[in-house]
């Protein structure tokens, strides 16, 4: 029985070949790759050439005049000519099947040619070579989407061995993309991308790009400005059965900085910028000989043998997707991959990185201490080298990484904390103890942290509140709803504002943990009153008993308390005791009477039981002015022994007073918390 061949339509493999912008000069490296090979077949077959002898010229065609805004003249066409063994029937067998096996065992996947007219009308290729019989020949032929159509030959009398390919017609867009590429800039993409062939045993052949009448730039010479004489060094590892080769390169000069190129087929096909080395960052590390940027390649068989045919990519999954185990698939992972590599590479870049680690460490140590000390105890926390940062870094990026690793962490220890408290198989009871106690010094070194930022949190709102009790430049004093503000937000109720946003510990301990919380606003506003009156109190609050966090959830909460605070302008004296509607403690016994005598609801609806027995306190923050000490006399009120307040209590109204200036409202308030202060090694006086 004879075997029916399978056919093969060259457009519909096009319309399957991709080409993005981005790799808009992958043809160009495709026609250039093909010609070193060109040249290396050429060395193996004729003793009397060698390497050096072979040469490539890439000349760059544009339109005659420049665009409208003085730009470069579009490209039109690009030409590659080479020396090497040219179109033998051999090779021009191979370029006329799809897909061919022709030079597999140099990672060639014989699709390179249908990138050319993914961004090219067509290709003109023009060859000298030697037929089999040792006779000179030519072969002149066009490629296009259409197939292969041959063009007349001319006589070979005086020509040279080797293959002229002229890729024509750019297509839009990618006529603007590489037309914005000038001659040094397509050089040095090439010598990037061809990098290998400069490394390898017996070099590379001359290569220069030619761009109109400017000079040729020669690829070698970029070689040599770019690498140091003794830079190589190759190490590798295993995985699985799979080998990989690892070449480390230290570059002069590099357009990428410090990258990770994993090649197949003696090309680069996937280009990463190095992460997670403490120490090496986007700038040249520090030698003996000099700066440099490093690059490393990688290579493997197992790369070639799992790349992509138009080579941008490995057919390697980036990492297990689920927990089952696939043990007899054996697979290997990007990812997997990629943290040898990085091994490989911390390796060698050790002795280079010892001083940028040094200085990232001292950097990082000198921003928590001066200017966030509630990281002290991530610090605590954090390996040697995750203590090290870019010396560079602004205080932005470093608060940024802090961050991040505090997230880091406290995401691990949510992980870890499910479990933490089960016996793991095969566990001793001294291994289980040891485990959890690391787990919850751990969770406390953390929670530490939080702890720090907001006493930190307190001492800036105290520096602010110091500095609005300030009289200004020409002596006046700021208006009340400046410190409103800083103790607590205007106008808002417990529902507009989180716990964290309110400082009314600065006040009273206790008003920090409220059930019901009105801020500037009217009675009539209120969802706590039905009150119809249009007069407000500053701050209004209502306790719960117990923990307010579980007494809240309920629907008929009984309240303990009524908390008022009254704010009055810094240095006000014109209180008037005689008159109950100007002076703050007869507004405030007015503003209890009035939620008393209410038909009280809570905000649930439900009514407020028993409303006329709830005890008040009420707290006036003023300057004690003579006119407010006249008040404070009038009501019986006593000072206290610092002299910088007054209270009392009215039996009949239970209401307790607390007249509080903001000399001691502040020095109350540090006083409170300087214990905290002295343990984050911040000042608090």
């Amino acid at each position: 029985m004879q075997n029916q061949q399978l056919g093969s339509s060259l457009q519909g493999r096009l319309r399957n070949t991709d080409l993005p912008i981005t790799n808009c000069l992958y043809p160009l490296f495709e026609a250039v790759v093909n010609a070193i090979y060109a040249i290396d077949d050429r060395v193996n077959l004729d003793n009397s050439f060698s390497q050096t002898d072979g040469k490539i010229r890439v000349v760059i065609n544009r339109s005659s005049s420049s665009d409208l805004f003085g730009g470069k003249a579009e490209i039109h066409s690009i030409t590659i000519e080479d020396n090497g063994i040219g179109f033998d029937d051999e090779n021009y067998d191979s370029f006329c099947e799809l897909d061919t096996m022709y030079r597999s065992s140099r990672g060639c996947k014989g699709i390179g040619r249908l990138l050319w007219l993914k961004s090219f009308t067509s290709a003109e290729i023009d060859s000298c070579y030697y037929d089999s019989e040792g006779v000179k020949r030519s072969r002149h032929f066009s490629f296009t989407p259409n197939g292969i159509m041959t063009l007349p030959t001319v006589d070979v009398a005086d020509r040279e061995i080797g293959t002229k390919v002229i890729l024509k017609g750019i297509i839009r867009p990618y006529k603007v993309a590489i037309s914005k590429f000038g001659q040094d800039t397509i050089a040095k993409s090439i010598f990037e991308h061809c990098l290998w062939f400069f490394l390898r045993e017996g070099s590379s052949p001359d290569i220069r790009i030619i761009d109109g009448t400017n000079p040729a730039t020669n690829l070698h010479e970029i070689y040599e400005s770019y690498l140091f004489s003794d830079q190589s060094n190759s190490t590798e590892f295993t995985i699985g059965d799979a080998v990989f080769n690892v070449l480390h390169v230290r570059l002069q000069h590099s357009e990428s900085k410090n990258m990770i190129s994993y090649c197949a087929g003696n090309r680069i096909v996937k280009d990463e910028k190095i992460k997670n080395i403490a120490g090496l960052y986007d700038s040249a590390l520090e030698s003996p000989e000099g700066s440099f940027y490093y690059k490393c390649f990688v290579t493997s068989q197992y790369f070639d043998d799992h790349v992509s045919p138009d080579r941008f990519t490995f057919l390697i999954p980036e990492q297990q997707e689920n927990e089952i185990q696939t043990e007899v698939l054996e697979q290997i992972y990007f990812a997997e991959i990629r943290n040898k590599v990085l091994e490989q590479i911390n390796d060698f870049l050790d002795p280079y990185l010892e001083e940028n680690k040094s200085a990232g460490r001292e950097k990082l140590t000198q921003f928590v201490d001066e200017k966030a000390p509630y990281y002290k105890p991530l610090l605590a926390n954090l390996g040697d080298d995750e203590k090290v940062i870019n010396p560079k870094s602004n205080d932005k990026s470093i608060d940024s990484y802090l961050h991040t690793k505090l997230v880091e962490k406290e995401h691990k220890l949510i992980e870890e904390g499910h479990d933490v408290l089960k016996m793991r198989t095969g566990e001793t009871d001294e291994e289980f103890n040891q485990r959890v106690e690391t787990y919850f010094d751990n969770a406390q070194q953390l929670k530490q942290t939080d702890l720090a930022r907001y006493v930190l949190h307190r001492k800036y709102i105290l520096q602010l509140l110091e500095e609005a009790i300030q009289p200004d430049e020409e002596g006046n004093y700021c208006k009340e709803d400046k410190i409103h503000e800083i103790i607590m937000p205007m106008r808002v109720t417990s529902d507009d504002v989180k716990f964290k946003d309110n400082n009314l510990w600065i006040i009273d301990e206790r008003l920090v943990f409220h059930h019901y919380l009105a801020s500037d606003k009217t009675f009539k506003s209120m969802e706590v009153t039905d009150s119809t009156s249009t007069r407000r109190p500053d701050i209004l609050l209502e306790n719960v008993y117990d923990n307010p966090l579980f007494v809240s959830e309920k629907d008929n909460p009984p309240y303990a308390t009524l908390r008022i605070v009254e704010f009055k302008r810094p240095m006000r004296d014109n209180i008037e005791a005689e008159d109950s509607t100007k002076n703050p403690i007869d507004q405030c016994i007015d503003y209890v009477l009035k939620i008393r005598n209410g038909k009280s609801i809570a905000k649930n609806g439900r009514p407020i039981t028993m409303s006329k027995d709830i005890p008040a306190y009420c707290y006036i923050i003023c300057d004690l002015t003579p006119s407010m000490q006249a008040v404070c006399d009038k009501h019986d009120l006593r000072k206290t022994y610092d002299g910088l307040g007054y209270f009392g209590y009215k039996t009949q109204l239970q209401i307790y007073f607390e007249v509080i200036s903001f000399d001691q409202m502040l020095n109350s308030a540090n006083e409170r918390n300087a214990a905290f202060f002295n343990k984050l090694g911040i000042s608090h006086n």
